[in-house]
Formats: C-alpha cells, sequence, structure tokens
C-alpha cells in the first residue's frame, strides 16, 4: 500500500475511532491530541473544520508557524505534518481545526 493511501486511511480510522484513544487534554476550545506516538510515523495528521478552504488555510498556517505541510487533503479537508511543540500548541487552538491525531502505520492483510 502506497504511503498516500496509508496516511488516508489512518486519518479516516483516526477520525472514526478516535473516541478510544485516550486524548492529551485540550485547554478551552483547543483540540485533543489524538493517538499514540509511533517513531515510523512522527507527525501528525490534522482536520479541518467543514467548509475551510484547505489549500490556502494550511498556507497560512504553515507561515504563522514555522512549519511545512508534506501532504494536504481536500476530500477530507486537512494536512499531514511534523510538527514542533510550538506549531503543535498553536494549531490545537486554531477554530479552523477539529482534529489532530498521531500518524501511524497500518497494514491491511492479503487474503
Amino acid at each position: 500500500m502506497s504511503r498516500g493511501l496509508s496516511v488516508i486511511a489512518v486519518f479516516l480510522v483516526t477520525i472514526l475511532a478516535g473516541g478510544c484513544q485516550q486524548p492529551v487534554a485540550p485547554g478551552n476550545n483547543c483540540v485533543a491530541i489524538m493517538g499514540v506516538f509511533d517513531p515510523r510515523a512522527p507527525g501528525f495528521i490534522v482536520g479541518y473544520q467543514s467548509g475551510v478552504d484547505p489549500i490556502a488555510t494550511t498556507k497560512q498556517l504553515e507561515a504563522k508557524y514555522s512549519f511545512s505541510a508534506s501532504h494536504v487533503y481536500t476530500a477530507l479537508p486537512g494536512f499531514s505534518a511534523q510538527l514542533n511543540t510550538a506549531a503543535l500548541s498553536g494549531l490545537r487552538c486554531e477554530s479552523t481545526i477539529s482534529s489532530i491525531s498521531r500518524d501511524g502505520v497500518i497494514s491491511i492483510a492479503a487474503p
């Protein structure tokens, strides 16, 4: 399975099963960080609120928090990136962000 499909699969699994993970406690209106760190995939998958332009918003957030997205998703708006602590803290409290999940690696067994 390609890396892109793996990332999308992890994003979908995280969105659908996010309640099963132990989150990092959010403050005020900040979103929780879901998932468990995996050194094979050290980045994050960030989801946007409905109606957000993922391309324009990601460019603005990249400039504001000094990171570079590795992928921008348009079907399910969001992006993936490796984020330092300052960027992660800021993104958690952006009004355009709906979810932040740790990236991961999954595999699908052949039938």
